[in-house]
């Protein structure tokens, strides 16, 4: 497995860019308002990424993130531990500390939006959906539809979360460092 290239990560997340100060493109037309972190339970991960790119290729990054107090707080890194950037949400905003140099396209905010999208309550991610945008829950997988397209999915098996955007050709393993 290759370890993350900060250009190659970037790369795979570039899509429309951004359209607002909370709102993020997630995929082409596609846009998530950021839920507040208050809406979900506090907690720390520190996560093993590993994508898998339209080519086949797998790159892999660290993450670290935490929701406490209102604010969730994420750090995104190379596995020998370049920070690439840093993101804290707070009152629908995001604040992005960027340390290494990104494509001019690429918005880091999607990351807490994707994140939001699998992991906070229900009816907090659909509060924040763009328009033509549907959540669908069916058990441990939800769906992001843009006028009935699968536009992402998030599933949770024993040991991973498994993201995919099957028009992007991208998937994402998710996995906490305890469970490694």
């Amino acid at each position: 497995m290759k370890t993350l290239r900060p250009p190659t990560l970037l790369l795979l997340l570039l899509l429309a860019g951004c359209r607002g100060p909370d709102t993020i493109d997630v995929a082409p037309g596609a846009a998530l308002r950021l839920c507040p972190p208050e809406a979900a339970p506090d907690f720390f991960l520190n996560q093993e990424v590993v994508i898998t790119l339209p080519d086949g290729s797998r790159e892999t990054l660290m993450a670290a993130m935490e929701n406490r107090r209102g604010v969730l707080g994420l750090v995104a890194a190379t596995p020998l531990g370049q920070t690439l950037f840093s993101i804290r949400v707070r009152d629908g905003k995001a604040l992005v500390d960027v340390r290494a140099p990104l494509p001019g396209r690429f918005d880091p905010r999607m990351l807490p939006a994707l994140v939001q999208f699998a992991l906070w309550p229900e009816a907090a991610v659909r509060a924040g959906l763009g328009p033509g945008l549907r959540l669908e829950q069916y058990g441990a997988r939800r769906e992001l539809l843009l006028r009935d397209q699968l536009v992402w999915s998030a599933t949770r098996t024993g040991e991973a979360l498994v993201m995919e955007a099957p028009g992007l050709g991208l998937r994402l393993r998710i996995r906490t460092l305890d469970d490694l």
